[in-house]
C-alpha cells in the first residue's frame, strides 16, 4: 500500500519520474529535486517500519518486481539507496 501510493503519486508530481533512468525534457527545480528526496526519505522510513510489522504478524513479502524497480530508480535518482529495505530475509 505504502508503495503503491508513492507511485501513483511521484508521475503526477514530478512527471520526470516515469523514467528515471532518462534525462528530462527539463530538469527539475533544485526545490522539486528536494521535495521529492524527501518523499523518497519518508518512503524508505515507512517500508522499514512495513518490513518489521510484516515480520512481527509473520506476513509474506508482497513485493510487485515492477513496481520495485520502479521505486529504486526514482531512489536512486535523488540519491538514496532502497537495496536494504528490499532485500529478502533468508
Amino acid at each position: 500500500m505504502v508503495a503503491d501510493h508513492y507511485r501513483e503519486k511521484w508521475p503526477q508530481d514530478y512527471p520526470w519520474t516515469v523514467t528515471p533512468h532518462t534525462i528530462p525534457p527539463s530538469a527539475p527545480t533544485q526545490a522539486e529535486f528536494d521535495r521529492l528526496k524527501a518523499e523518497v526519505d519518508n518512503l524508505k522510513k515507512l517500508l522499514e517500519r512495513a518490513k518489521e510489522y510484516d515480520k512481527k504478524n509473520n506476513e509474506p513479502d508482497c513485493e510487485i518486481e515492477d513496481k520495485v524497480k520502479f521505486l529504486k530508480k526514482v531512489a536512486e535518482s535523488v540519491g538514496v539507496d532502497l537495496e536494504e529495505v528490499f532485500k529478502k530475509d533468508v
